[in-house]
């Protein structure tokens, strides 16, 4: 089967959709989102647009805040266990 072939449109939204999903949009804010690309990839001011990715942004930082957390308890736990000598495999 021959490789499909898209139009430069089609090839920009899924960059766009890519670009989306790894700053962590869920798909469906990417179905809000999306319409307000431009043709050369940048996002435009549709309304509400910058608020919600002032949310998703907000909520990524709480997440970040949080596995930060669990690292550092993480951490401490391995630092208490070896300073108590425990063995280090289960």
């Amino acid at each position: 089967m021959p490789p499909r072939t898209r139009s430069p449109a089609a090839e920009q939204a899924v960059r766009q959709i890519r670009a989306l999903l790894a700053a962590g949009l869920p798909t469906r804010m990417i179905q809000q989102v999306l319409p307000c690309g431009q043709p050369d990839g940048p996002l435009r001011a549709c309304p509400g647009v910058l608020t919600k990715l002032r949310a998703q942004l907000a909520e990524l930082d709480c997440r970040a805040d949080e596995l930060e957390q669990a690292r550092q308890t993480l951490r401490q736990t391995i630092a208490a266990a070896e300073a108590a000598g425990l063995p280090l495999t289960a």
